[in-house]
């Protein structure tokens, strides 16, 4: 249970690094010029790490008698409440899945924000050249070609 625990506060820090980084990348979304790939870069190794997590807390979950499994299951999908949890190793595993839980979705929420600027601001792009286009009847590309 130690090391399930250990892996879950590791997991709810890369998850704050992960929403800092999405954070950061919401803001950047907002100036001129955007340039988002060290952060999309650094975020998407935090992620990989996250998923590390989740895969040790697999393989030490699958050691456990099957009856444990099933309640530790409940406890990772948060479908138990605390006094529903055998002892104080478990609470503490809910909580983590609960912190968990509560950043991904405030992450998610700021991702979403940020993907729809960008797309705001490529649709924004995208009108422009075509009314410059509209506006140049004439242009071809060979146009200065004597």
């Amino acid at each position: 249970m130690d090391e399930i625990i250990a892996c879950l506060e590791q997991k709810v820090l890369l998850l704050t690094k992960i929403w800092n980084l999405t954070k950061q990348i919401e803001v950047r979304c907002m100036e001129p010029e955007v340039e988002l790939d060290q952060l999309l870069e650094l975020r998407g190794i935090y992620i990989e790490r996250v998923n590390k997590c989740n895969s040790l807390i697999q393989k030490l979950t699958k050691n456990f008698p099957a009856e444990q499994q099933e309640h530790l299951t409940r406890i990772f999908r948060q479908d138990l409440s605390d006094d529903q949890c055998n002892s104080n190793e478990e609470r503490k595993i809910l909580k983590l899945t609960r912190d968990c839980a509560e950043i991904l979705q405030k992450a998610g929420a700021l991702d979403k924000a940020a993907r729809e600027t960008l797309n705001k601001q490529c649709m924004e792009l995208k009108e422009k050249i075509n009314q410059f286009r509209k506006e140049e009847k004439d242009y071809t590309l060979y146009r200065n070609i004597k």
